[in-house]
């Protein structure tokens, strides 16, 4: 594997040993006289195979650690990133200013059998890490999740049954939020923000394998942030908070494009922990 260029090609032997061992690595490091089943050792050379062809060991095994949580990911979902946590953080800080200022809304839940109304939208949410996190961080939280995917919105599903919020969650198959006619206290996302120029430069675990559509952002991998930018207003409630996840040196073309879209709004920016203006922070004026 290291001949095909795969990183940490010992601890990737391990995770696909342990994949199709069903052992634990622990027990796999602490018995090295063990011996694979003929089946076993077939399937573990079939994985090999497939990571030396550069697939990502995340679609190998089905599954990738976000948040501290495991999440189904498939070639129709984007692999999640650490950097992407990011966003679940700044939501969370958020949500609580806003539950907070919502609470006496939240109360009025039963009255009249009003169901709580939705605080959170998560637009193109792929596997659902985002909104799902934030379901099973935030135990009141309602959310809708829209993605252009139907395939992508079948992971999420998984996903939010998997960790038990699938009943304060609803999936929205559309481009955008342009299915919605509410508004929401808080709006994540994290859109395709690649330039086009670039998606030929990038690695093969992502060009080969990783869904295009999820990644290319146009030109200057703005377009499809822009487009949201412009929606914001019919989207975004008084008061409210929008956080996009952005690419490097994105931030003074996406600050030009928010003070056209949304003058007056108040656009801040948070770095990552690589010190990368990572996160697009969007306030809506209460009048």
């Amino acid at each position: 594997m290291a001949q095909a260029g795969v990183d940490s090609p010992w601890l990737t032997a391990l995770i696909l040993l342990e994949r199709t061992s069903g052992i634990g690595r622990e027990a796999v490091l602490a018995h090295p006289e063990s011996v694979p089943t003929p089946l076993e050792n077939q399937w573990f050379w079939e994985l090999v195979e497939r990571r030396c062809s550069r697939e990502p060991l995340a679609y190998i095994v089905g599954f990738r650690e976000f948040f501290g949580r495991r999440f189904a990911v498939t070639r129709d979902t984007l692999i999640p990133r650490p950097e992407t946590e990011g966003i679940v953080q700044l939501a969370l800080d958020q949500l609580s200013r806003i539950e907070g200022e919502a609470r006496s809304a939240v109360a009025e839940m039963s009255n009249g059998g009003e169901q709580t109304p939705a605080l959170l939208l998560d637009v193109g949410t792929g596997s659902g890490a985002i909104a799902v996190t934030l379901l099973d961080q935030k135990p009141h939280l309602r959310a809708v999740a829209t993605d252009i995917d139907d395939a992508a919105l079948r992971v999420a599903s998984l996903n939010a049954r998997e960790h038990g919020v699938s009943a304060r969650l609803q999936l929205v198959a559309c481009d955008l939020a342009e299915a919605l006619r509410v508004t929401f206290p808080l709006i994540v996302a994290n859109l395709p923000y690649i330039p086009t120029s670039h998606m030929d430069a990038l690695e093969p675990e992502v060009s080969r394998y990783e869904p295009m559509s999820a990644l290319d952002g146009g030109p200057y991998g703005t377009a499809v942030m822009d487009r949201l930018l412009a929606t914001l207003p019919g989207r975004l409630a008084p008061r409210g908070c929008a956080i996009l996840e952005i690419g490097e040196h994105q931030a003074g073309r996406l600050r030009k494009r928010a003070s056209q879209h949304l003058p007056g709004w108040p656009v801040t920016f948070e770095r990552d922990a690589a010190d990368i203006e990572r996160f697009l922070v969007i306030s809506r004026p209460e009048t």
